[in-house]
């Protein structure tokens, strides 16, 4: 039988692109998976497309980063199902600018994205997942692990993230709920995936070499593989590992090499 068999999980940001990849691995293995999102059509789309392939899953369309609404996403799934044994925080905005061109406002947009839009549906989900024993995973990047050129919004969200778990963790001792993050590296995204630019308007993902990403699908492998060992910290691909490695051991030659690249690779960065 499943791990993931009957239990309950909520995935914010599971419209699309690792969000969806990762619900639609859940349910293939017997999870019961509500799907969060703030676009109403694309949430319906993938619960259709779920529930098509007889899977049980709810939709609750809501922006993870209003307190009120977190309440709300977690509540409705308790009034749901009953329970609460997986959240998993993937929803957060990206962005592709040099920080002196950013709007001060887009800045914290991207902030309030990628650490409010973790830490409120985990503050309302914790008192379920402390009578299940659940899971609290946080969808973080190697952006979190170092300072990326064009990322700085994204780069200090996703490190406050780590900030975040990490206190988690040590606060949760002794609770039985597992907390852990996993840093993404580059995945292969959807035609639509779009990040924030300058003004805060939505334009293309910058282009990555195919030889670097991930599927979408084997970053939710990873992800279940890393709630289902109750692992703390997962790192993916074989360049996220080596980033981990270099930034703990050799941090100034990692900014001397991204340096480098930036110049070399200027359409990944601009």
């Amino acid at each position: 039988m499943s791990y993931f068999k009957d239990k309950v999980a909520i995935i914010t940001g599971s419209g699309m692109g690792i969000g969806k990849a990762t619900a639609l691995e859940l349910c293939a293995q017997g999870a019961k998976v509500v799907l969060n999102g703030r676009n109403p059509e694309r949430l319906q789309k993938t619960l259709e497309e779920l529930r098509g392939k007889g899977y049980d899953a709810t939709a609750i369309s809501c922006d993870i980063t209003s307190a009120s609404d977190c309440e709300k996403l977690i509540n409705q799934t308790i009034e749901t199902y009953g329970r609460l044994d997986i959240l998993i925080t993937n929803a957060s905005v990206s962005m592709r600018e040099k920080f002196e061109k950013l709007q001060p406002e887009v800045f914290a947009q991207i902030i309030h994205s990628n650490i409010n839009g973790s830490a409120f549906p985990a503050w309302y989900a914790l008192p379920h997942l402390k009578k299940t024993k659940g899971s609290i995973t946080f969808i973080s990047s190697a952006a979190g692990m170092i300072g990326m050129p064009t990322g700085s919004a994204y780069s200090a969200g996703k490190m406050a993230l780590t900030a975040l778990a990490q206190s988690m963790k040590i606060e949760l001792d002794g609770s039985g709920v597992h907390v852990g993050i996993v840093h993404v590296g580059f995945t292969q995204n959807e035609d639509e995936k779009r990040v924030l630019n300058a003004k805060g308007e939505l334009v293309p993902v910058a282009p990555r070499p195919p030889y670097l990403q991930q599927t979408r699908e084997q970053v939710a492998k990873a992800v279940l593989r890393s709630i289902k060992n109750r692992q703390f910290k997962t790192v993916l691909t074989i360049v996220g590992k080596l980033n981990a490695f270099m930034v703990r051991f050799f941090p100034s030659l990692v900014i001397r090499i991204i340096t480098y690249s930036q110049k070399r690779m200027k359409d990944m960065y601009e």
